[in-house]
């Protein structure tokens, strides 16, 4: 029986992002309307006991008295409103990650297999949030004392921070992304590879999880590759859009500590407690990844020569190894077994990954 030698269709190397060389550029923006409540938060480990009071049209201007334990509920509405970007001058956003690239420079193409990249390693991104178009039902408040009558919406009170805690970008794994390669060099290259990502993010208001779901989003890796021996270096961008459809279901976040900024308007200095039923909720977002990587190349499992030619000669030091249930011989991990004899001649007519 004769078989017919073939060289490798690709060389495959796995990469590491270097976190210190990579950059992320990123905006974003959540907007959702909400209905709910504030009440003081008198608490009696945090004296004096701040409490509020609901007020009745007549007497709109004046507090009067407040029993020793009256703590009222305000009825409260608006829009959650948060926004940003990082731009020149603001600490970089580093980002983190792995991938596998196959390169067929004689048939100019190559393969991404497993990106994921978590795209904010460098710790998490905090933006200024308000409540828009903030109305509340009128009210008085003890400690500080102040008489908040509901006159007018408040356009915008800042109201703390909301946070992107997480966010990665995950190729299905096992799933090849095919692209195209082009000679820059005798060992350098430039890639390009339409690959689909399942982006999540982790979002938070003042510490409070908001809704976020994990969505597909198509987009463009390109970068360039250097090979040297059997290692490679590697840069890559992307811009990764991930604005999902509203989230139309109401949602209702746990009662939130907050504190009325000094500046503002409403009864400056008080603490509250806030009870929010956001009743939508809008995300944009927008990420420019720019990753530098390195990359060692991934043995092929069935060139057991090394020659970096598949010939009947691999296949006869494989059984040789095999019968003397050397390690090498463990194709698929566990152990030196018959699947190994398949898996390995699997590997050897149809090329695995690297090979």
């Amino acid at each position: 029986m004769m078989f017919a030698p073939h060289s490798h269709a690709a060389d495959a190397f796995e990469f590491t992002v270097t976190q210190s060389a990579s950059s992320v550029t990123y905006s974003f923006g959540v907007n959702s309307p909400f209905t709910g409540s504030l009440i003081g938060e008198n608490d009696p480990l945090k004296p004096p006991a701040q409490q509020t009071r609901s007020k009745r049209f007549a007497n709109l201007f004046s507090c009067g008295s407040f029993g020793a334990t009256q703590n009222d509920p305000v009825t409260i509405s608006g829009a959650l409103v948060a926004g940003g970007s990082n731009s020149s001058g603001t600490p970089a956003v580093r980002p983190s990650g792995t991938f596998k690239l196959a390169i067929n420079p004689a048939a100019n193409t190559c393969e991404l297999r497993d990106f994921s990249s978590n795209l904010i390693a460098s710790g998490a991104i905090s933006i200024a949030a308000s409540l828009n178009n903030f109305t509340y039902q009128s009210f008085c408040t003890v400690n500080p004392s102040c008489s908040a009558p509901f006159l007018f919406a408040i356009p915008s009170l800042t109201v703390g921070q909301a946070s992107v805690t997480g966010l990665t970008a995950v190729q299905n794994p096992g799933t090849p992304a095919p692209g195209t390669l082009t000679p820059t060099g005798p060992s350098s290259w430039t890639f390009t590879v339409p690959v689909s990502l399942t982006v999540t993010p982790t979002l938070a208001f003042n510490g409070a999880p908001l809704a976020a779901d994990p969505q597909i989003v198509p987009a463009i890796i390109t970068g360039t590759v250097t090979r040297t021996g059997s290692t490679a270096v590697a840069t890559a961008s992307a811009t990764i859009d991930a604005s999902p459809a509203p989230v139309t279901t109401p949602t209702a976040l746990p009662p939130t500590p907050l504190s009325i900024p000094t500046d503002s308007a409403l009864c400056p200095g008080i603490n509250v407690i806030t009870t929010l039923t956001l009743t939508s909720q809008t995300l944009t977002s927008q990420s420019t990844i720019a990753l530098s990587a390195a990359g060692n190349l991934i043995p092929c499992r069935c060139d057991t020569d090394g020659s970096g030619t598949l010939t009947a000669a691999d296949i006869f030091d494989y059984l040789n190894l095999w019968f003397a249930n050397d390690p090498r011989a463990d194709i698929n991990g566990g152990g030196v077994q018959a699947s190994d004899i398949f898996d390995f001649l699997n590997c050897w007519f149809t090329p695995a990954f690297g090979c």
